[in-house]
């Protein structure tokens, strides 16, 4: 054995041989358990390679004196230990175990021991002055008690199942109480009670009775709010959040110094201590972040829900549809975290409410009113007046499906992002059936000399579908998914597809009237929409034409990247359906186009980027109406995805010239552009 494993203790001894003798009698893939050591513990023997876990081998650090929840604190250190609890919560938030986190704050576990109604009189009584054992048992304490009670809240709202666990956030609180027992108007009472403590507080300078008030305030709000998320009362939001915000000012204006080495402090933090909690993984010590990025996290999620407010507030689906898109095409720092998402998607839809307030016809009426400007009694009426065939209405199935898919794909837009890409993928299928069904319905329909709102309908689902398509060819280059190969098919796959989409918004504005009335709105939309993607098609042939020259593959092996890449369009449940799915990648036209382009001498890249920055530019006077309030953060979208084309205009003049253009010039990376290269030399 290696000579590390006999520093562990003398009374280890080599077992190696005696496992090799008893194995031979072992057929190859056989298992041996016992009562004691079944597959799990050996399965957690190995490093597991999840950063956020791997602990590898490490031994506790046994130098580290014993922790003393009573020992006599400063203010400034109460203030720093309070601090850095908001940075153990934070990381929870970002994704890491509360034993790695809240849990590895040891007054978490000594809240018995701290209790002012359980402490002896002799702590009460001590000699130094300016470290009251009250700053521990009332302030300390309080605080513990706060950092809990929103933990335990925001887990009630994470378990929802709107994210999931173990990819989104970790949900495993290693049998540790979080103050469930405790209602949130006792420990708000408690807050309270540290607040009068400290501001009555003479043994407390006046700087530091401000600065821990400020703390104390800041927990209690936090509390407020997040149990105001939890029941929904989004009216009280906003005060909430701009009295959070002010504590969290007053707060960063007022850092505490780092405790000094001999400091009891640090020792509050014990990043070891998840290994003798209770927990299904083996897990390793992190390093909490700094200070300054917890506050900006903290800082983020404050901004999150006071969009929510916000957005709670406007009925109208398209804008959810907008903000939620935004969200995606241009990530905020800070505005992501896994509980915010779900409180978004719990205001989209829970138990049958939709909003907070409306029944799941409120969905399907939006679909109408929103696209065709059609009330959706109106198209029940036409439906049941004209239906001439044999069978039962299929409305109910209609709107089911409308339904689901709607509220499905504004849900969609607070997901994690590879979920989202799924689940795109999934509900591809349902929108194709509901266009087939549309279709047959349409044969069993007498004729109307009128406005035909069943005709008027198909195109709107199939925009909905092509859209749908667009989103996951786009997410591809936004999660890194496409090898150098795979881009030229994308681009091409994507113009294609951008193509159709702009056939269906033509046929949908046609019919739109154009009168300035209260529904009104969906002209202009999908006329900026129109523009938009006309630009986005320009410059997706531009960089399919720069690209192709790229592929180094044989045709064999590009035909089996494109079966595995989108083998969401080869479903076998679309054999079921007559009518072929629209939109659908084709290898062969793909294999087509790239030698007609490469032999087109009248294309230009540039005339394409050039023709694209025109259309962005333009779309920035005219922003559509379904942004609401987010038209800025829209058009600030729009602006940049204007200077990429500016910076584009660089490609080649032709196709002669791109013979000879380096190609390496062209730089993916979707922490800059989401979707498009930038040059590397850029102006």
């Amino acid at each position: 054995m290696d000579d590390g494993y006999h520093m562990l203790d003398n009374n280890y001894e080599d077992v190696t041989a005696l496992f090799e003798q008893t194995s031979q009698d072992m057929e190859p893939g056989a298992l041996m358990f016992d009562k004691d050591f079944s597959l799990h513990d050996a399965m957690a023997a190995f490093e597991i390679g999840e950063p956020r876990f791997d602990s590898g081998l490490a031994l506790l650090d046994d130098s580290r004196p014993p922790f003393d929840p009573l020992v006599p604190l400063l203010p400034e250190e109460v203030c720093w230990m309070i601090d850095r609890a908001f940075s153990c919560e934070m990381a929870w938030h970002s994704g890491y175990t509360l034993s790695q986190t809240v849990f590895s704050f040891l007054y978490v576990h000594a809240l018995p021991d701290i209790d002012p109604d359980t402490i002896s009189r002799s702590h009460h009584h001590d000699l130094d002055r300016t470290r009251p054992v009250e700053l521990v048992s009332v302030v300390l304490r309080a605080s513990v008690l706060g950092l809990l009670k929103c933990c335990d809240l925001a887990w009630r709202e994470l378990v929802k199942g709107n994210v999931y666990d173990c990819e989104d956030w970790q949900s495993d609180k290693c049998d540790v109480p979080m103050s469930e027992a405790y209602p949130v108007n006792r420990i708000l009472g408690i807050l309270d009670e540290a607040c009068v403590w400290v501001r009555n507080s003479s043994r407390v300078r006046s700087t530091w009775r401000t600065a821990l008030s400020h703390r104390l305030v800041l927990r209690k709000t936090l509390v407020e709010l997040f149990s105001a998320l939890l029941s929904k009362d989004y009216f009280r939001f906003r005060p909430l959040v701009e009295m959070a915000r002010v504590m969290l000012q007053h707060v960063r204006a007022s850092p505490p110094p780092p405790p000094r080495p001999c400091s009891p402090a640090p020792r509050a933090f014990d990043p070891q201590f998840p290994r003798v909690l209770v927990s299904a993984i083996p897990l390793h010590p992190i390093q909490l972040p700094e200070q300054s990025k917890v506050w900006d996290t903290l800082a983020g999620l404050l901004d999150s829900l006071e969009q929510l407010s916000i957005l709670i507030e406007i009925p109208d689906l398209s804008t959810w549809d907008v903000v939620g898109t935004l969200r995606i095409w241009r990530p905020q720092p800070n505005q992501s975290l896994a509980y915010v998402r779900s409180a978004f998607q719990s205001a989209v839809y829970e138990n049958g409410i939709i909003l907070n307030k409306y029944l799941q016809k409120h969905a399907v009426d939006c679909f109408f009113m929103e696209a065709l400007q059609i009330p959706y009694d109106s198209f029940i009426s036409s439906f049941q007046t004209r239906w001439v065939g044999l069978d039962s209405l299929p409305l109910r199935h209609i709107e089911r499906t409308i339904t689901e898919l709607l509220v499905g794909r504004i849900k969609s837009h607070w997901y994690n992002p590879p979920r989202r890409r799924r689940y795109c993928m999934k509900s591809l299928f349902d929108w194709h059936e509901l266009y087939a069904t549309l279709t047959d319905v349409q044969k069993h329909l007498a004729p109307v000399s009128g406005t035909d709102v069943v005709a008027r309908l198909r195109p709107v689902v199939l925009m909905r579908r092509l859209e749908t398509i667009s989103d996951i060819v786009l997410s591809g280059f936004q999660l890194s998914l496409y090898s150098v190969n795979e881009r030229p098919l994308a681009y091409w796959y994507l113009a294609r597809v951008l193509e159709q989409h702009l056939t269906c918004l033509d046929e949908i504005i046609e019919v739109l009237p154009s009168k300035q009335r209260i529904y009104s709105m969906p002209r202009f939309e999908f006329q900026f929409r129109a523009r938009y993607l006309t630009a986005l098609q320009a410059l997706s042939l531009a960089l399919f034409a720069v690209t192709v020259k790229t592929m180094g593959s044989s045709w064999e092996r590009l035909r089996l990247n494109f079966l595995r890449r989108y083998k969401w369009a080869l479903m076998h449940e679309y054999e079921d359906i007559d009518i072929p799915p629209i939109g659908h990648p084709n290898f062969l036209s793909f294999t087509t186009s790239c030698s007609a382009i490469l032999q087109d001498k009248e294309f230009s890249p540039a005339e394409q980027a050039e023709l694209a920055e025109r259309l962005l530019t333009g779309s920035t006077t005219a922003p559509g109406r379904m942004a609401g309030p987010w038209t800025p953060d829209r058009m600030e979208f729009v602006s940049k995805m204007a200077e990429v084309c500016r910076d584009l205009r660089r490609l080649p003049k032709s196709m002669d010239e791109l013979q000879t253009w380096d190609v390496e010039q062209l730089v993916w990376d979707p922490d800059v552009q989401p979707w498009f290269p930038v040059m590397r030399n850029r102006s």
